[in-house]
């Protein structure tokens, strides 16, 4: 038992290190549970202000991922008479499976506010007499070459006998955050990769990879109305504090960022854990 993954293991049978493990000591606004969340739930009309708990409900080391393999194939008969056929098969994965090192459900409990206001009015202007240097000095805010990429015209002419009218929607406001409104919960599955060293090509290979094969064979959580489901699981990637310049402080804050970063760019979060 002298492996990091070994060790990490045995450590994590402790349901407060687990629980450490997603809200460290050293982090009182959950920051590292916020990006879990995020990695799977998009903040585009909710944005989580506070989290408040996370609630552990199941545990699992060394969970297999194997993804499916489609195989679609064409069958013709064109003599003495014309016959086609169309078949697609999924085939269990023939390739060895990747292994999730611990697999964790919970139950975030957040509370949010609403960053889109509801629509307050719908207004129009009439386009037909307009000249293109009219528009652009009265739609100042508009990029007119994007309005005619996106409504696929050549032109301005076009475009005004296309959409004669341009319509502008109006948003209130939106509400200002409410603390004492009822929270929400989220259920998020974490899946963990245990890296031995930090080698971060290889890191981020095995952790596309492996979302890549989990996305696939299990289900996203179910629909909610604040944006889109990014993917079945959060990913963290955990890595040995011992990898990091010990002698140096700044550089040790410095490597750790650029780790995070890096791998945050990609939608997983980092952490570091000494097995001393």
């Amino acid at each position: 038992m002298s492996g990091f993954s070994d060790q990490l293991m045995v450590r994590y049978l402790d349901p407060t290190r687990v629980q450490q493990l997603l809200e460290p000591p050293d982090d009182p606004n959950r920051a590292r549970l916020r990006s879990l969340l995020a990695a799977v739930y998009e903040p585009s009309t909710l944005e989580v202000r506070f989290v408040d708990a996370v609630q552990v409900t199941s545990t699992a080391f060394q969970v297999p991922v194997s993804a499916p393999v489609t195989a679609r194939g064409n069958w013709e008969k064109l003599l003495p008479e014309i016959a086609q056929a169309r078949a697609v098969l999924e085939l269990p994965g023939l390739t060895p499976p990747l292994w999730i090192d611990l697999a964790l459900d919970t139950v975030v409990t957040a509370r949010v506010t609403l960053t889109d206001g509801a629509l307050e009015s719908l207004a129009s202007e009439d386009l037909s007499g307009l000249s293109q240097a009219d528009f652009v000095a009265r739609f100042a805010f508009l990029d007119l070459a994007e309005l005619m990429r996106r409504a696929k015209v050549a032109d301005y002419e076009e475009l005004q006998a296309e959409f004669p009218r341009l319509y502008r929607l109006h948003y209130a406001q939106p509400p200002a955050f409410d603390p004492n409104a009822p929270a929400r919960r989220y259920r998020l599955r974490v899946s963990v990769l245990f890296f031995p060293d930090l080698d971060l090509a290889a890191a981020l290979r095995q952790l596309v990879q492996s979302r890549q094969a989990l996305d696939e064979t299990r289900p996203r959580p179910e629909e909610y109305d604040g944006g889109a489901l990014l993917a079945a699981s959060a990913w963290l990637a955990v890595f040995p504090e011992a990898a990091l310049p010990a002698a140096d402080p700044v550089a040790a804050a410095k490597q750790t960022k650029q780790v995070t970063d890096l791998l945050a760019a990609d939608g997983f979060v980092a952490a570091f854990e000494s097995i001393s």
